[in-house]
C-alpha cells in the first residue's frame, strides 16, 4: 500500500494493538478489538486480565465463532511483525469457512 506524502500507513495489527488500550475488559478482564467479521466468525486480537509488562509483548490472535461462542484457531505473537502473517493466515481461513461451497452432483 503506498502512502501519501505525511501520511504513514499504520497496519490492522497495529491499529488494533491501540485500541486494546481503550477497550473496555469484560467480567473476566479480557479485552478484544475486532480487526475483521466474517458473518459469525471474528477474526479479533485478544489481551488476558494478566497484563504483560512493558518489554514483553504478547499478542494474542484469534478467529472466534459467535455462534459457538468458541476459538476456533488462535496464535500467540511476540511482536507486531510476528503477528502481520498470523493475521492473514486467520483471515484466510475465516473467508474459506463463510464462503459457499458448491458440492459436484
Amino acid at each position: 500500500m503506498c502512502c501519501g506524502e505525511g501520511e504513514v500507513f499504520v497496519s490492522q495489527v497495529h491499529k488494533a494493538y491501540v485500541g486494546l488500550a481503550i477497550a473496555a475488559a469484560n467480567e473476566d478482564g479480557l479485552r478484544t478489538v475486532s480487526i475483521r467479521r466474517f458473518s459469525a466468525l471474528e477474526v479479533r486480537l485478544v489481551e488476558f486480565a494478566t497484563r504483560q509488562q512493558a518489554d514483553n509483548v504478547e499478542i494474542w490472535i484469534e478467529l472466534y465463532d459467535y455462534d459457538t461462542q468458541s476459538s476456533l484457531d488462535s496464535c500467540l505473537c511476540h511482536d507486531l511483525d510476528e503477528a502481520e502473517p498470523m493475521l492473514e493466515h486467520l483471515l484466510s481461513s475465516a473467508r474459506h469457512l463463510t464462503e459457499p461451497h458448491i458440492v459436484p452432483k
